[in-house]
């Protein structure tokens, strides 16, 4: 089976992990031929990307309202037509735009939901965003028409993105719900000692992934007098207006920005607790990591991770973004040693569900389907 995947590029990002995982995994399959293609040279993964067979072809598909739209997919259309996949495994919405003007024939065209992509969402005029809302839906006539005209299934990575897709994308698609998953023997770690008063929370420094709360959960903490310090990994827009909040609270010894790292278990295994404060999260792949890692998960409810938190279990999700509440709940679990290795045993051994070799065996069977 010749396999074809498709993501803009390779920066730093839960998707982009996701399809390296599988690439990598897919690549050891008998019988399995495997592409990567990224549009962009930005590669975050070199030290990943390097063991599979991985190609930029710089494509685009530009659209315009008022004329002709800007399309440069001739070099992506020649390497399709030269290896013929079986299957194209598209990534985010920029692969989106581009395949919609390939010619794939009778390929089957797997559209992957990493997210509740906006441009599918159906329209709903706004005053302050007209612009844009009607770009989003010039954008999206392009690509279901193309859907259309193809063999095209979705992949939903929860429910809540999985209702998304239902909701504003036609019926007659079949949708199917596959969680990510990740490699846990990355993370894994044997047994629950030589950990240090640490916490650890990762994502991109964006206004979603609300590392804000996460720094007032410390400020809180260190009012109560608990001596514990906040490792946030990640790189983004707010990085300038996080880091005077931490200067602001007085917390320069006890939060650290950490920027993009290339290795977050080595944080996750000398950390007890994994703080998640996402205002919206698709999934939460980090999350699996820190389970993975055999940490207790402290989070806020952001949608899709409501699929992977079972409250009391492995980890707690909480509904108020009160850094009260969730200073508590690290200090139940920082108090009562047994308790924190009990839900963070629970968590390590939930992980196993999403190892990435148990994920690529359901991905082929939707891809022989």
């Amino acid at each position: 089976m010749k396999i074809l995947q498709i993501i803009p590029s390779l920066a730093k990002g839960g998707a982009e992990r996701i399809v390296l995982d599988t690439s990598i995994e897919l690549s050891k399959r008998e019988g399995v031929q495997l592409k990567l293609v990224t549009f962009h040279e930005t590669n975050a993964y070199s030290f990943l990307s390097k063991t599979i067979d991985h190609q930029v072809i710089k494509s685009s598909v530009v659209p315009s309202l008022k004329g002709k739209n800007k399309i440069n997919i001739k070099e992506l259309q020649a390497l399709i037509n030269q290896f013929q996949p079986d299957v194209i495994h598209s990534h985010l919405f920029e692969s989106e735009m581009v395949l919609s003007q390939i010619r794939l024939k009778s390929t089957k065209h797997i559209v992957h939901f990493h997210d509740n992509m906006i441009q599918f969402q159906k329209i709903k005029l706004s005053k302050n965003k007209i612009k844009q809302t009607i770009t989003n839906w010039y954008e999206r006539k392009i690509v279901t028409k193309a859907y259309r005209n193809s063999f095209t299934r979705f992949i939903a990575i929860s429910k809540d993105t999985e209702n998304y897709i239902k909701k504003n994308l036609p019926s007659n698609f079949q949708t199917d719900l596959l969680h990510n998953a990740i490699n846990t023997s990355v993370f894994q770690i044997s047994g629950m000692s030589h950990r240090e008063n640490k916490i650890v929370n990762i994502g991109s420094l964006v206004d979603k992934k609300g590392q804000s709360l996460a720094i007032d959960v410390i400020a809180e903490l260190k009012q109560k007098g608990y001596s514990i310090s906040l490792d946030i990994l990640g790189d983004g827009k707010n990085r300038a207006q996080l880091q005077n909040q931490i200067d602001d609270l007085k917390l320069s010894d006890n939060v650290s920005l950490h920027g993009n790292v290339d290795h977050p278990e080595d944080f996750l295994k000398h950390a007890k607790i994994y703080l998640h404060t996402a205002i919206y999260e698709p999934f939460g792949l980090v999350l699996l990591e820190a389970m993975s890692a055999g940490l207790p998960i402290v989070c806020t409810d952001a949608g899709g991770n409501r699929d992977i938190i079972e409250h009391g279990k492995n980890g707690y999700i909480f509904q108020e973004r009160n850094p009260e509440i969730l200073a508590n709940q690290i200090i139940e679990l920082l108090e009562n040693e047994s308790k924190r290795q009990e839900i963070g045993g629970y968590a390590q051994n939930y992980a196993q569900n999403y190892d990435i070799k148990n994920y690529v065996n359901q991905l082929m069977k939707i891809y022989k389907e």
